[in-house]
């Protein structure tokens, strides 16, 4: 299969911040890890999604069973236009509040039930069916099978061999391959556009940060092979337009799959000193000052970036209310004063569904550092993405959770993690990553940008064309 070289165009893909940021991967040594057996590998496709995850519904009929996801428009979806809801018509089942959120308790996270508790008189969940929509090329369904038997951690950790396509680890033995699959999961071949951030205070003050980026990515590509991957991996440019304190600067990122292997290359633009300089390595708990330190640098994209300050274990799956098919919440009917409300987003324009997820504990290493003392992520079975995150000090006080609303691209098809809610529980501040409701022009997915265009002598280029 080629790679599709016409763009196309879609709302929002992920955070700019997390382009930025996202996708620098570390650890070091050999690592010793039980193999997937034929007989495992054998269940893909059969009683397995090609991802893994359990194609049978739940024995409560909560959860239904997979049969393919969304992979094609529906009715009235017009090519490069905005998305339609597949599921508009759908009702909603319940609202989980304060008031009765002991019936659902057990399908909740300690974060959701943080927000509850923080919030009683406004937070809450509105649930609609579940709808196993998350879908993908074909090439992907068997790069992903393909990849049980061949894939590998390598260098303890901090890359993995054998593939350069499909998740690699579509039966995980471990909490830093459930990881991995995160990471390194599909979206697309490239993408640009502009995307809004916004930190939000108690007194429902905030302001509007706007980017443009231009994104290529080469592992997930069907024309990447073992012999031309040479571990560069993600290549990004990125401007600021909005406000005009921090308009113009602009920065160029190359980012290696093995971190250990190469080093990651971030060089910066100054408008004023019209110069470009190379910047050292950032990342783990480094708090991004754009968002007044709510957020850390492996935070974003609800993780990204160095494995090795953390042990991961992987505590096995459960069923949890998730944010889910959030066409609603990207509509550009509802402005940026619409979503974002006193103490968290609009809870009316959500949709929560019962998904079973993947349950990833991380502790921080003896001798090793992070604000972070521990984190839980929750990933979803039918896309890997980490859908929930939940963060706890270094006194083990919950601190911080995070959810991130994802919906179907059925026109790839791909599903994508948008919108990033981060929520500061002890400051009763947030942060919105992806918001595109009041952007006229879409996202193009699947744009075809060349290594050789990010390269710092465009960046200067790059910096002064784009416009407001």
């Amino acid at each position: 299969m080629k790679p599709m070289t016409k763009p196309i165009t879609s709302p929002i893909t992920n955070a700019i911040l997390g382009l930025v940021l996202s996708l620098c991967f570390l650890l070091s040594s050999q690592i010793s890890l039980a193999k997937v057996t034929p007989e495992e590998a054998d269940k893909l496709g059969k009683t397995l999604t090609p991802l893994g995850a359990e194609k049978a519904g739940s024995e409560d009929g909560r959860i239904p069973e997979w049969t393919g996801g969304l992979s094609k428009p529906p009715a009235g979806y017009k090519p490069g236009g905005l998305l339609v809801d597949p599921y508009a018509n759908d009702e909603r089942l319940f609202t989980i509040t304060a008031k009765n959120l002991d019936e659902y308790r057990n399908d909740l996270t300690p974060g959701q039930l943080a927000l509850f508790q923080q919030y009683p008189d406004s937070y809450s969940m509105p649930v609609y069916p579940t709808r196993r929509s998350a879908a993908l090329p074909e090439f992907l369904y068997q790069e992903s099978i393909k990849n049980a038997l061949r894939a590998e951690l390598v260098n303890g950790g901090n890359g993995i061999g054998g593939t350069v396509a499909g998740f690699p680890f579509p039966i995980p033995k471990s909490g830093m391959e459930a990881l991995w699959n995160h990471v390194l999961r599909y979206n697309t071949t490239g993408y640009k556009g502009y995307v809004n951030s916004a930190v939000v205070h108690p007194d429902n003050s905030y302001k509007v940060v706007r980017s443009y980026f231009e994104f290529a990515m080469r592992y997930n590509r069907p024309d990447t092979t073992l012999e031309n991957f040479d571990n560069k991996n993600q290549y990004i440019f990125i401007k600021t337009v909005s406000p005009p304190s921090s308009a113009g600067e602009a920065a160029l990122i190359h980012i290696p799959l093995d971190r250990n292997a190469s080093d990651t290359g971030l060089w910066v633009y100054n408008p004023g000193q019209r110069r470009i300089r190379r910047v050292g390595k950032v990342g783990y708990d480094n708090p991004i000052t754009e968002l007044d330190g709510l957020l850390t640098h492996d935070q974003v994209d609800m993780f990204n970036g160095e494995l090795d300050r953390y042990d991961f274990k992987l505590l096995g799956k459960k069923s949890v209310y998730v944010p889910y098919n959030n066409y609603e919440l990207y509509s550009q009917k509802h402005s940026y004063q619409e979503l974002l409300k006193t103490g968290h987003m609009n809870r009316e324009l959500s949709r929560y569904e019962l998904h079973r997820v993947w349950v990833v504990e991380a502790n921080v290493k003896d001798g090793q550092t992070h604000i972070y003392q521990k984190r839980v992520f929750y990933l979803d079975e039918d896309s890997w993405q980490i859908l929930l995150q939940d963060m706890y000090d270094t006194r083990g006080e919950f601190w911080r959770t995070a959810e991130s609303y994802a919906v179907v691209f059925y026109q790839v098809p791909v599903l994508i993690n948008l919108l990033q809610v981060h929520y500061d529980l002890q400051s009763r501040q947030y942060v919105v990553l992806n918001m595109t409701n009041e952007e006229k022009k879409l996202i193009e997915l699947n744009t075809d940008l060349e290594p050789g265009y990010f390269n710092p002598q465009n960046l200067t280029k790059f910096a002064t064309r784009v416009q407001q």
